[in-house]
């Protein structure tokens, strides 16, 4: 919970405690906020509406007034804001499950800012009718109604097996799983597996009913592609089975390469026929269009999109002339300036592959031309701002975007920006809440456990910081994302041994990645060894990268390695470097913990308030 905010609101309770009429309005005016920003903030943080917050505070002073004082129940009634002595009893007994007079009696039965546990007793056993009364009502229900389908259906769509004997269509089934779970996702009553979770059970011979258990769900799809030598012609072999591993329903399609939009669209609308789902004329819609009308430029799409997903510099450097040859054919092909866009914005950040301010450059572009073909798109809204917050330092224009997001439910799971920017800026109980959000509608995502384990050591909480670790290490053995994050988690908790273990299965398994955050610990491990000149190499390189303009933030990286090591006058020449230089990791100057002694000092609050922070205060 975000204790300090918690904190002011009570105060401001307090403060008005007498007041009957005090109410959202009058709190909000106090904080300075609108009512509406001030409900949904109470309610994100404490669950609870304002109303109730307010009046849970009263009764939690009320008790400690009958322990601490002479007065009788009326009058406590009054001083702590009820109407009416009769609906503070009323309240009291609701809310502790004991009245005034027998909490005066026996006052050791409850703490004034708790309900006791035999209230809590009642509302279980209360619970526990309840339920067994409802499984009966179900029961029965069932047995009228077998036929009925559950509300809430799931389903995994496996990646398309390429069973092709040159194996030379991954693009082709990986674009074709894509886009039947983007299609899928889009339908309220059915959860769908992200495409993160079902990654790690391509090219596996693990059972299906081994999957479905694993990630939740009630069916699985699972198909594979073959295609002749010398020829554009496929065959599919879709198969629809459920948990118990039944088949369901499986069908073989036999088209041409080109015609891969009509496949998903198919496959998409038998898989909704077999579950029997109702859908909505904009679920309808969802499923039955087209990114594109040009075919070739949807298949240029689908490789530039698998060549992206490889995540490395000689593949980007593939998928450039695909994207451009696609929105050459079809001006305005969303998808693909979006593709595009992302490229040059993620390869401009932390893993120095493009110019910082010439990726920005280049994303931006491809962004708002984008916006100009669909203004609604949640998608380039996203990527907008997270360029804003990373290269343009825009704290202004992402706390707004932040604010709008932050208490939408719907929204897709997209991660970056919205937590990274919590994190960035101290309010780690709601980064925390968030990424449990995401966490829960998608499992299976890597990075959002490296994210916990991050926040989490924010919050103090070293130990569950380490468990989470711990428990996910194995899993996530081969991913990048995970494997960054926690080498760099681990390192601030002073788990050296085990952050040069996460370090050196990146070098084993990414050998052509290189980034400057990398290079840095590189640098801090071998001058704890001892071994300073191979620290000194390491420095000479980040230095290096600096004077080429690679992005990464090397400058940021060199300015921590001098801080860890305490030489501040060589950290503060290098943080000003990092600032005139607009590397995207002096977003992290707020909160980096190895910046924490020089807090103080007067020209870390200049590059404070130069670098934006001051504007969100």
């Amino acid at each position: 919970m975000d204790t300090p905010f918690i904190d002011k609101v009570k105060q401001i309770i307090l403060d008005h405690l007498d007041d009957e009429k005090f109410g959202v309005s009058k709190l909000a005016s106090e904080i300075g906020w609108s009512r509406s920003h001030t409900f949904k903030k109470v309610k994100f943080v404490t669950g609870i509406s304002v109303n109730q917050f307010i009046k849970e505070t009263r009764l939690q002073e009320a008790a400690k007034l009958i322990l601490n004082s002479n007065f009788t129940a009326s009058e406590i009634s009054y001083k702590v804001g009820f109407s009416s002595p009769s609906y503070f009893n009323k309240c009291f007994s609701k809310y502790y499950g004991i009245t005034p007079g027998e909490y005066k009696e026996k006052p050791l039965l409850i703490d004034p800012d708790e309900k006791i546990v035999s209230s809590r007793i009642k509302k279980f056993q209360f619970a526990l009718y309840f339920l067994g009364a409802a499984l009966l009502i179900f029961g029965i229900f069932s047995v009228i109604k077998s036929k009925t389908p559950p509300d809430e259906i799931s389903i995994a769509v496996l990646y398309f097996d390429d069973h092709s004997p040159e194996s030379d269509i991954q693009w082709f089934c990986n674009g074709l799983t894509e886009e039947i779970i983007e299609k899928l996702a889009g339908i309220k009553k059915l959860l769908v597996s992200s495409r993160t979770s079902v990654k790690q059970f391509r090219n596996t011979n693990t059972p299906i009913k081994e999957i479905a258990k694993n990630l939740e769900v009630n069916y699985i799809l699972a198909s594979s592609v073959s295609k002749s030598k010398n020829s554009d012609s496929v065959r599919i072999i879709t198969q629809l089975i459920n948990i118990k591993d039944k088949h369901v329903w499986s069908n073989t399609y036999d088209e041409s390469i080109e015609n891969s939009l009509k496949l998903q669209n198919d496959v998409s609308k038998r898989i909704v026929k077999q579950l029997d789902l109702t859908l909505s004329p904009d679920e309808i819609r969802n499923i039955e269009k087209y990114p594109t009308d040009n075919k070739e430029a949807y298949n240029l799409f689908l490789q530039a999109e698998y060549q992206k997903s490889l995540f490395n510099k000689i593949a980007f450097n593939k998928a450039f002339p695909l994207y451009e040859q696609s929105i050459a054919l079809d001006s305005n092909f969303v998808e693909a300036y979006l593709g595009l866009s992302k490229m040059w914005l993620i390869g401009g950040l932390v893993w120095g592959l493009y110019n910082e301010q010439e990726a920005w450059k280049n994303s931006k572009q491809l962004l708002l031309k984008a916006r100009s073909i669909d203004s609604v798109n949640h998608e380039i809204e996203y990527n907008l701002h997270l360029g804003l917050f990373y290269y343009d330092w825009d704290f202004e224009a992402t706390e707004k975007y932040y604010q709008k997001r932050l208490l939408q439910s719907d929204y897709k799971n997209i991660t970056g920006v919205l937590l990274d920017y919590a994190i960035k800026t101290g309010r780690y109980s709601e980064a925390f809440l968030i990424n449990e959000r995401y966490i829960k509608k998608s499992p299976k995502t890597s990075h959002l456990y490296s994210f916990k384990a991050e926040i989490l050591m924010f919050l103090g909480k070293k130990d569950a910081a380490l468990e989470l670790l711990e428990k996910y290490n194995a899993l996530f053995s081969d991913d990048m994302y995970y494997l960054r994050g926690s080498t760099r988690t681990y390192f601030y908790l002073k788990e050296f041994e085990k952050s040069r273990n996460q370090l050196k299965r990146i070098r084993i398994q990414f050998p052509n990645e290189n980034p400057s955050i990398l290079v840095w610990l590189d640098a801090v491990f071998a001058k704890m060894d001892g071994e300073n000149e191979n620290a000194a190499l390491y420095i000479d390189q980040l230095m290096n990268l600096y004077e080429t303009h690679s992005s990464g933030s090397p400058a940021w990286f060199i300015a921590l390695y001098y801080c860890y090591f305490k030489d501040y006058e060589n950290t503060f020449i290098w943080l000003q470097k990092s600032y005139d230089r607009h590397e995207v990791e002096m977003t992290w100057l707020r909160e980096e913990p190895l910046l924490i002694p020089l807090r103080d000092d007067q020209k870390y609050k200049d590059l404070f308030d130069k670098v934006g922070f001051s504007k969100i205060n």
